[in-house]
């Protein structure tokens, strides 16, 4: 396995710091640590080439980058303008147990794609990170859109297969037929922002 890029680990250093960060300027946590979480999985499909001169304050921008962009996308905006239910806690209510386990999820999930073979792994972050549609990967890296599907799908299993809150949403969730919830279920739970794009 790789090592992780400085900025990354920047970014898993100050997790907290910058999930509070997003969330002082949009609201609920559950949006900031999304944002926070797609950040990090950007970091690892583009890292950036030069050195950072000021890593905090670099993460800063592109989350907020991030959550702007989230924000100017109609399905996000119709969601938000839903009334919040009585069961939802405000966010001071989460402990530190909470961010801990968030922490932890979002190491697990980084080691998981970066162990990934590399043309899984390059259409995986393609297809969720950058929203590209399985015929574009097949045209940008000259392979079969069959093969772009396969590529995708043995990510999303190996992530399903690793990572405990895909296994929490399999268990959760109401399963097709055959009683195995979809690559495309699971690909959209990983990354809500990108739930629009077709796995």
């Amino acid at each position: 396995m790789s090592t992780l890029h400085p900025l990354t680990r920047t970014l898993l250093a100050h997790c907290e710091e910058l999930v509070l960060y997003v969330q002082q300027r949009f609201p609920g946590r559950d949006f900031a640590r999304d944002v926070i979480h797609e950040v990090c999985v950007q970091l690892l499909c583009q890292p950036p080439r030069e050195p950072i001169a000021k890593p905090l304050a670099y993460l800063r921008r592109m989350s907020l980058h991030r959550a702007v962009d989230w924000c100017r996308q109609p399905a996000w905006r119709n969601q938000s303008m839903l009334p919040e239910t009585e069961a939802s806690e405000p966010w001071h209510s989460e402990d530190g147990a909470c961010l801990l386990d968030f922490q932890q999820q979002l190491r697990i999930l980084i080691n998981i794609i970066e162990a990934l073979p590399p043309r899984p792994r390059q259409c995986f972050l393609l297809h969720r990170i950058h929203g590209m549609a399985q015929a574009e990967i097949s045209d940008a890296i000259g392979i079969s859109r069959n093969a772009v599907s396969q590529h995708i799908s043995t990510a999303v299993r190996q992530i399903r297969k690793g990572w405990e809150p895909a296994r929490r949403y399999l268990a959760a969730s109401t399963r097709p037929a055959d009683g195995l919830a979809s690559d495309a279920d699971v690909c959209a739970q990983m990354s809500p922002a990108c739930s629009a794009v077709e796995c």
